[in-house]
């Protein structure tokens, strides 16, 4: 095998400062003084110096069980598990029935999830009774329920296995219960214990910060919800020109979690869909006061340009969560926006399947068989070349500007017959009949065309009364079990864990 070049020259560094000190030893100097000069290193805090001095000394000795003992435990103190295994093993084929020994060999292999050996070292140093042999074989048994349970796709059990000795459970237990979950509370709690059975620990305390800063980042997303403050909400989720958002962090924890074995390949990734799904949300949210001003509140220009950005993300959902309310409201829609109306009616059949309380599903479903039902009649928007949430104004331009280009003299001198000339006239002066009038355009919204005599209600001038209130125009939102009445209403779904989002 060969080392790259870094490596290399870190190896002969390393090998460097031992064969110096070796060579700085007197080759007289007894076995005893060699290993009170050793102690002498590690009360310094100089491990790896200490190892030359007991290397010397094995080396003069190599039958004295307490010094390889005493060597493995500084090998051990160095995070060098195989050598100070091979120690350990030495000295129980010199003193088999050496306890400090086995207890030492026991710790490394549970470390290592050997829990029978383990628990058969401990067994033969007399601590079969004993807190830690009692905390093997949980740590077995629950080992097996995780894999069982691994197998069936059940993530909130696999999570509860734990290990004595190392605080690699306790990264692995917080990641999953944090990311993969979504469940922040018990994750911290988890990596307290961590801190708690080893304060040192770097990687402990990194992923500490880590969850209390996301949990802070959580709680501001709900104040800025709560304020509608969509431009900072948007911010934390999707980062700034200078700053990355929580989605692209979160995304980046947990592809570093699963490389490190943290987390498994095919677990959840709650964490990760639901801040995908608030911004498809808060997106939506966005696209619909675009269209128009809600209780006097405008949007800034940033913010209207975000608003286009609801497809990535609504369509992203859908891809982890085929069933999500916000993905599946923002599909239906766009098919609206592009008279699909069938296509939107079956994908809000499907919402209303998964989500039965949502209120806004089941208006935009009421809208889409309306939306469907007249696309099968006349048009007056398409007759006048107008979106169905036009204002009088535009309206109006729209029908001034027909006439001039459709009036008879005009399109007969272009080759337009007389007849097709007053046909097409007619055709624009019957929708603007109808959507110009604040009533007859609310009833044709809901479906009925007041020209139409098969509707019931005769047409315009006839004397019929006309349905009440205006329907189908301007957008609602209730977000997931969102109140009604008017203006805007905004009710976030909720994070998994306590975040009511």
């Amino acid at each position: 095998m060969r080392l790259p070049t870094k490596e290399f020259a870190v190896l002969l560094a390393c090998a460097g400062v031992g064969s110096s000190l070796q060579a700085d030893i007197p080759a007289d100097l007894p076995v005893a003084s060699l290993i009170s000069s050793a102690k002498s290193h590690l009360a310094t805090g100089s491990p790896r110096d200490a190892l030359a001095y007991f290397d010397a000394a094995v080396a003069r000795d190599p039958t004295n069980y307490l010094t390889i003992f005493q060597r493995g435990a500084t090998y051990l103190s160095l995070g060098r598990d195989t050598q100070a295994i091979d120690d350990f093993n030495r000295v129980l084929k010199l003193k088999p029935d050496f306890d400090g020994a086995l207890l030492q060999r026991s710790r490394i292999k549970s470390r290592s999830a050997d829990w029978t050996g383990a628990k058969e070292d401990l067994v033969k140093a007399g601590k079969k009774s004993s807190p830690e042999y009692v905390e093997l074989d949980e740590a077995q048994t629950a080992e097996k329920a995780a894999e069982q349970a691994e197998a069936k796709g059940d993530w909130e059990t696999t999570h509860t296995t734990n290990f004595p000795g190392s605080v690699e459970p306790h990264l692995q237990i917080s990641s999953t219960l944090f990311y993969s979950l979504g469940d922040y509370e018990r994750a911290i709690a988890q990596i307290r214990k961590c801190l708690h059975s080893d304060p040192d620990s770097k990687s402990c305390s990194r992923l500490f910060r880590k969850e209390k800063q996301y949990v802070k980042s959580l709680n501001k997303l709900q104040e800025f919800k709560e304020k509608r403050k969509f431009t900072n909400a948007i911010n934390i989720l999707v980062g700034t020109k200078d700053e990355s958002g929580m989605i692209d962090d979160v995304k980046e924890d947990v592809k570093e979690a699963r490389e490190a074995g943290y987390i498994h390949p095919n677990a959840p990734n709650e964490l990760y869909a639901s801040l995908i799904e608030v911004t498809c949300e808060i997106y939506r949210a966005v696209g619909a006061l675009f269209r128009g001003d809600w209780n006097g509140f405008k949007l800034t220009d940033a913010t209207q340009m975000n608003s286009k950005k609801a497809k990535t993300y609504c369509a992203d959902i859908l891809q982890l969560k085929p069933h999500s309310l916000h993905g599946l409201l923002y599909q239906a829609q766009t098919y609206i926006d592009e008279d699909e109306f069938e296509r939107a009616i079956n994908t809000l059949t499907t919402a209303k399947e998964h989500h039965q309380s949502s209120r806004e599903v089941q208006e935009l479903l009421q809208k889409a068989q309306v939306l469907l039902k007249r696309s099968k009649q006349k048009d007056y928007y398409k007759i006048l070349g107008v979106s169905r949430d036009a204002d009088d104004r535009t309206i109006k331009r729209a029908y001034r500007q027909l006439t001039k280009i459709h009036h008879p003299d005009k399109a007969m001198s272009q080759g337009v017959s007389k007849e097709d000339a007053e046909t097409k006239m007619a055709s624009i002066n019957e929708a603007y009949e109808v959507l110009s009038d604040p009533e007859l355009r609310a009833r044709f919204d809901n479906g009925d065309d007041p020209n139409d005599p098969e509707s019931g209600r005769g047409g315009p001038f006839q004397g019929h009364p006309f349905a009440g209130g205006r329907g189908g125009g301007g957008q609602q939102f209730f977000f997931q079990q969102g109140g009604g009445g008017g203006g805007a209403q905004f009710k976030f779904n909720g994070f998994p864990g306590g975040f009511p989002f």
